[in-house]
């Protein structure tokens, strides 16, 4: 037992010394609002005051709170009541996830320093990653900035977020939320198990994810099968039953489209070409008083968005309810009654505040599982992804191989773009149509060009599932027409 003061009040645990000190409050005391992004110290989403100075929670053992005092955003004091006040009132909290790490850390600055300067905020939240904002309102909520006025129906008047209060109060996130009777050990489930059918997508001509894969599994990181356990009763599954044989791995677009097939119906890997023609960009460029080419070639980027997957389901007589985190809460009831094999009408998704999102959580992820678990044992539950499993598992931005020519006439005007690249959309389809559709449509950038041959090809590998990141395929194709046009304008 682990007696220490939690936001005033004296309490008693019963956890491992060991345990996380985010585990003890979220999972035995019901302090959810301290948040868990990567359990690493990374991105001090946990941050929570420990005998007054912050700490990441995700690394405090549960023995080292022993009679001390752990304040979280949850307290009641009148400091912090106040700073919370002023992140509503400057629009500080955005997705909020990082928010009430935020929020301590800055208290916890104020109570030593009651006027710090912007460059000492920076200095004191600098433990604390935001991912949405350019922490402009942040420190202004702390450095005591006067916020914007208010006035109601003024243009330009600064309006109070609907949900910015619940943000800044620690709430309202996928895994905050916790159904009464979770299931005990209640089973594994694998793809015999779903009802419906068994594959996904954004766009559901192009749908070939499954939400649990047979074999073979296409990328390392997909679910092959579910495990639902009361909470404490996690089972030991380093021996789980799973005869993995390793298959020679398409890397590279190139070597893909060469290789075997990893869906019967798409030859050469090759999940869809979008093209612009436009004139004759041969005699166009053979023309031209000055011509650049060159080749580029970017990776797989990771969104990095600091909560992780999360969510529950329940039922409500017959209606399956999922509450998570989600870009796209339609897309996902449509796509979860297919694989569940219910009626659209009979799923409700509930989208909880997102953590930052940026693309990826308009795809699905665990939605599909919780309510496989709960249409299964009638019972609600819950899940959520570790950092490592949010990586291996989600979307990432298209790597690409981009190449072609760009020409201008003697006064500087473009006069054609040649192009071609390679997208590589990894073991499914997710949002690659959509990526080699607009490449070409963006790669002339926003000049008028008389002469345009640009085609940009979707090609699968065994690589992550590349998917939507802040512009599908047009910042990868900008950085390419930038640097020639860079060349052709010294030229």
């Amino acid at each position: 037992m682990i007696a220490f003061t939690l936001n005033g009040t004296p309490v008693t645990v019963d956890a491992a010394p060991t345990e996380r000190l985010t585990h003890v409050l979220r999972e035995r005391l019901g302090a959810v609002g301290t948040k868990v992004g990567c359990d690493a110290g990374d991105c001090g989403a946990c941050t929570v005051l420990l005998n007054g100075a912050q700490v990441c929670a995700c690394l405090v053992p549960a023995a080292r709170v022993a009679g001390c005092r752990v304040e979280t955003v949850e307290s009641e004091a009148d400091d912090l009541d106040r700073l919370k006040a002023d992140f509503l009132a400057h629009g500080a909290a955005q997705c909020g996830i990082c928010t009430p790490g935020m929020v301590m850390a800055g208290v916890e600055l104020l109570r030593r320093n009651p006027q710090p300067s912007e460059a000492e905020a920076m200095e004191a939240l600098g433990g604390v990653l935001c991912r949405c904002t350019g922490y402009r309102k942040i420190l202004a909520a702390v450095c005591g900035a006067t916020p914007p006025p208010a006035t109601e129906g003024a243009v330009g008047a600064c309006l109070p977020r609907l949900d910015g209060a619940a943000k800044v109060a620690g709430d309202s996130f996928g895994a905050d939320y916790s159904p009464e009777g979770r299931p005990g050990v209640a089973g594994v489930f694998t793809a015999e198990d779903i009802p419906g059918r068994n594959a996904f997508g954004v766009i559901p001509p192009f749908a070939d994810q499954p939400a649990l894969a047979q074999s073979p599994a296409r990328f390392r990181g997909e679910a092959v099968a579910l495990v639902a356990f009361e909470p404490g009763a996690e089972p030991d599954l380093s021996a789980f039953p799973i005869t993995w044989t390793p298959l020679p791995a398409l890397t590279s677009p190139a070597v893909a489209e060469a290789g075997a097939a990893l869906h019967p119906n798409r030859p050469g890997n090759r999940l869809v070409e979008g093209r612009v023609v436009k004139g004759d960009v041969a005699v166009a460029l053979a023309q031209a008083a000055h011509v650049v080419d060159g080749g580029m070639e970017t990776s797989f980027v990771e969104h990095a968005y600091i909560e992780p997957e999360a969510g529950s389901a329940w039922m409500e007589g017959e209606t399956l309810v999922i509450r998570a985190c989600t870009q796209a809460p339609v897309m996902d009831r449509d796509d979860t009654a297919a694989i569940l094999g219910l009626p659209p009408d009979r799923v409700r998704i509930i989208p909880s505040a997102v953590g930052g999102g940026f693309g990826s959580k308009l795809d699905l992820s665990l939605q599909p599982l919780l309510g496989l678990v709960t249409l299964r044992t009638g019972r609600p539950c819950r899940m959520t992804y570790s950092r490592a499993e949010s990586m291996a598992s989600t979307t990432k931005r298209h790597p690409a191989q981009m190449r072609g020519r760009i020409g201008c006439d003697a006064t500087g005007r473009i006069v054609g773009v040649e192009f071609e690249g390679r997208f590589n959309t990894g073991a499914y389809a997710s949002w690659g149509p959509t990526v080699a559709n607009r490449v070409p449509v963006h790669v002339t950038g926003p000049y008028f060009v008389p002469h345009v041959t640009a085609r940009a090809r979707a090609v699968h590998t065994h690589g992550p599932v590349s998917g939507a990141f802040r512009g599908f395929g047009v910042p990868q194709a900008a950085l390419w027409q930038e640097t020639l046009f860079d060349r052709l304008a010294a030229k």
